[in-house]
């Protein structure tokens, strides 16, 4: 079963992380039938955390979990905390298929995008 998480930083301000569920149900509904799971995460101060989300995937059956960061860019977070919980938790689920898949910032065509909206 495939799993899908967005992966933010998360806020103190409550309307911040309801803004990032939002997203990601838009997303989710953007991309019904690729996932059969597919839920978001916060690094900190919010929860989900990425830990809880994943482990949530896996106790529903998830065998193959993508992450997208939702994050501009190539940060402590990207670079170094993200790739460190991917790490932990393939060794605590060794049957399971994490990706991390590139961050918001490197997206490709996404400068693009940003200056058709504008």
């Amino acid at each position: 079963m495939k799993g899908f998480i967005l992966v933010a930083h998360g806020s103190r301000r409550e309307a911040a992380n309801q803004e990032i569920a939002d997203f990601a149900a838009g997303v989710r509904h953007a991309m019904t039938g690729r996932f059969e799971l597919m839920g978001h995460a916060f690094w900190e101060l919010a929860e989900p955390s990425l830990e809880q989300a994943i482990d949530h995937q896996v106790a529903a059956g998830a065998t193959e979990i993508k992450l997208f960061p939702y994050f501009l860019a190539q940060g402590r977070h990207v670079v170094d905390d993200l790739p460190s919980v991917l790490h932990q938790k393939r060794e605590q689920y060794p049957e399971l298929t994490l990706t991390l898949l590139p961050h918001l910032g490197a997206m490709p065509g996404f400068a693009d995008w940003i200056a058709e909206q504008l």
